[in-house]
């Protein structure tokens, strides 16, 4: 059970409830992470602009994005966020074999392109160490240029700290999206 109210339209402070309202409308519900911000109204909002620009209009295209969120929910151990973004990841492009070898991307034979490997390394350093090597960055910014290397960092950093939000308040997986306990699950099994 979450640790602060999951809030509804009815609940929330007017602004609150008006964005709340909106994100039904236009996600089909307003899911849980939103409902849980909307005890701030000013961080809802920012949170949720931060997102949308993201999933709709960032460079990385929604297989890299996705590939990503999942990265940093198996680093981060969100359950929330695995089970959120699997079916959208699937719908994204990324497979199950993909999907089976997150747990073990680095090695030789896992099945990512050069382009993923670069971004999954990315998404590693700076969920894991913080900071990316420059390296790191090198190899992102000559395979996707400046504008999609910046995005995969906000990307990476945007979903740890939504992983850590929805980690310390004890969110609860939108029904019908997975069981918690199972962040990685897919991920360390063959």
């Amino acid at each position: 059970m979450a640790r602060l109210p999951l809030l509804d339209p009815s609940d929330a402070d007017p602004p609150a409830a008006e964005l709340l309202s909106r994100i039904a409308g236009e996600r089909g519900r307003a899911f849980n992470v939103y409902r849980v911000l909307a005890n701030s109204p000013g961080v809802l909002e920012r949170v949720y602009g931060l997102a949308g620009y993201l999933w709709r209009e960032s460079e990385l295209g929604p297989k890299l994005t996705e590939l990503a969120i999942l990265r940093v929910a198996l680093l981060t151990a969100s359950d929330y966020e695995w089970c959120r973004h699997r079916e959208l990841a699937r719908r994204a492009g990324v497979g199950d074999a993909q999907v089976a070898a997150l747990a073990t991307w680095a090695e030789p034979d896992s099945p990512f392109d050069p382009i993923e490997r670069a971004v999954l390394t990315l998404v590693d350093e700076t969920t894991i160490e913080v900071e990316a090597s420059e390296q790191a960055v090198a190899a992102v910014r000559g395979a996707l240029g400046e504008r999609a290397t910046l995005e995969l960092i906000v990307l990476a950093g945007f979903y740890g700290m939504v992983s850590r939000l929805l980690r310390s308040l004890d969110v609860d997986p939108e029904l019908g999206d997975g069981v918690v306990g199972t962040v990685g699950r897919e991920a360390n099994s063959e």
